[in-house]
């Protein structure tokens, strides 16, 4: 993988690291000195009203750009004297929407930076460690996100990092040409492999921030869940974490999560074609915003994690059905109203006639055994039919086959949760914001979401990030179940249970170790917390029954 000429900079960092390592072993960090030094150089943070210290921007790989655009990350060059740390780095190439707000400036395929908070004095401490893998279909996102801050779980004494990776045709597109020169028969998955190279990192590296390179948890929403539970299939990933978070989502599911060799292969094939490059040496050379223009026109999802033979030896399914995962603590679990029934109806009236369409549209002769199985006849009830059917098919059962599977190995307890609060939807002054398009589009978004649990809405109060994200309509119930939620969260981190003591005195619920079957309890996460039997097994098995492919 290694040219003649990166040798001489390879043995450079490799000196120079064995240096920077001897120099900064007895380091502190304080209001005085805030900087450190890790791979690559020295980084200089920034230090909050709070006491918590963030380092934004640390490049954790080379940039990937050039002839390293879709090959494994490289290491991160060199830099002199002490880099500022004080602001994000860029995000990945990516076609985002109003639904993304970003801290980040700017837009790069240079984008692989991570960010660190801690709320540490001395590189002697040992606190645990807790990395955000951000949500987004795996073309959207990044970890400079509000929704993503890491200074309320740095108070609580966890040395917090949030990481950026390769998206969308950078990350994930597989070519019978980079197969060839890869040096192990796969392509794609390079922004999965760009998750490993910044694990490896924190592992060298977290000391230096207080952290404890031996207590590091992994945790993610949506694509980020589904990374993490690619990581704890992974053989590249072993030795990396001691506990995994997953927040609605994995790969296992009756779709098609993960892609053959072969078949991504043709996807790339078909893009190079589209592209009018004959080699990839020649579609290396395209700028990246016609690159991305380019696979927006077609279907910007075509390319996802794969069977490379190298990150994923075989589909995670067989992993885990297998019992061959790494068994470590598993804390996992979706929301209560995941997706809305206006994904079914799109922009079509919801009644009884446009559902059983819908479905039909969708399951064909199957359509009469799913209408069954989600039944309805009012209004009222095609609606709640609709979101049931919709939440199940794209997030809830590939948490609950995670949660089974992992449990049915007995070797790592899992902890499984239902996060149940209504939210409360955007505020005034952030619907107003914006030209008359924008303020109708909030508008109509703000009757979806307000008062369910919608996909991702747990995130800024699993993070105590509520005051971060201000452009929602928080109310004191909002900041009790945040400190519910985050407290579990903290207790899972530092001990790979969620019991414990809560935040500022709050008092928790005990929440049971969960075990596969219909019995199987878990937290239902709201005002007034409580632990449930699992009643929902059934609509579960229904989909797996489906064989249901796409």
């Amino acid at each position: 993988m290694f040219t003649k000429k990166t040798i001489p900079l390879l043995l450079t960092l490799h000196l120079f690291l064995i240096f920077s390592d001897t120099f900064a072993r007895n380091e502190k960090i304080s209001s005085a000195n805030k900087a450190v030094t890790v791979t690559g150089g020295r980084v200089q943070g920034s230090l909050s009203d709070n006491g918590v210290l963030s380092f934004r921007g640390i490049p954790y790989a080379a940039p990937p750009v050039g002839e390293w655009r879709w090959k494994a990350p490289q290491p991160p060059i060199p830099w002199k004297g002490t880099r500022n740390a004080e602001h994000f780095g860029p995000r990945p190439i990516q076609d985002s929407n109003l639904l993304y707000e970003f801290r980040s400036t700017d837009m790069s395929e240079d984008c692989l930076y991570l960010n660190v908070w801690t709320a540490a004095r001395s590189n002697q401490e040992k606190r645990p460690v807790y990395v955000f893998i951000h949500g987004g279909s795996f073309i959207h996102g990044d970890g400079s996100q509000p929704a993503y801050d890491g200074e309320s779980m740095a108070e609580q004494g966890i040395v917090y990092v949030s990481i950026n990776y390769r998206l969308g045709v950078f990350g994930f597109m597989s070519h019978p040409e980079l197969s060839q020169e890869s040096g192990y028969g796969g392509s794609g998955n390079y922004g999965l492999l760009d998750q490993v190279a910044a694990l490896e990192w924190i592992k060298k590296n977290i000391s230096q921030f207080g952290g404890d390179p031996n207590r590091v948890t992994i945790g993610g929403e949506s694509v980020g869940a589904q990374s993490v539970s690619a990581h704890m299939v992974s053989p590249l990933s072993k030795g990396l974490f001691k506990g995994a978070i997953a927040e609605s989502g994995s790969l296992i599911d009756v779709r098609t999560m993960v892609l053959p060799l072969k078949k991504s292969e043709a996807l790339g094939t078909e893009l190079s074609g589209l592209s009018k490059s004959k080699t990839i040496a020649q579609m290396r050379s395209m700028p990246a915003e016609k690159l991305l223009k380019l696979v927006e026109k077609g279907n910007p999802r075509r390319f996802r994690p794969v069977v490379d033979g190298y990150f994923l030896k075989e589909n995670p399914e067989k992993t885990f059905m297998e019992g061959r995962q790494t068994n470590v603590p598993l804390l996992v679990g979706w929301n209560a109203q995941e997706v809305p029934a206006a994904a079914l109806f799109r922009l079509r009236r919801i009644n009884a006639k446009n559902y059983k369409a819908a479905v039909e549209k969708i399951y064909g002769e199957r359509a009469d055994d799913v209408l069954a199985r989600y039944p309805g006849e009012t209004n009222a009830e095609v609606k709640q039919a609709a979101s049931e059917l919709m939440s199940d098919r794209l997030i809830n059962y590939s948490s609950w086959k995670l949660a089974e599977l992992h449990a049915k190995a007995q070797s790592a307890p899992v902890y499984r949760y239902l996060f149940a609060h209504p939210h409360p939807g955007l505020n005034l002054r952030t619907i107003r914001e914006g030209n008359v398009f924008q303020v109708l589009i909030k508008k109509l978004l703000n009757k979806v979401i307000t008062g369910t649990s919608f996909h991702a809405s747990e995130i800024e109060y699993a993070l105590g990030n509520l005051e971060v994200q201000d452009n929602y309509a928080w109310k004191a119930e909002d900041y009790l179940v945040s400190r519910q939620m985050q407290s579990y969260f903290v207790n899972f981190i530092r001990s790979g249970n969620p019991n414990g003591a809560g935040i500022k005195g709050i008092s928790l619920t005990n929440w049971p170790a969960y075990h596969n079957g219909n019995k199987g309890e878990f937290l239902r996460i709201a005002i007034n917390s409580k632990a449930e039997a699992d009643a929902t097994k059934e609509r579960y098995l229904f989909f797996q029954h489906l064989n249901e492919t796409e």
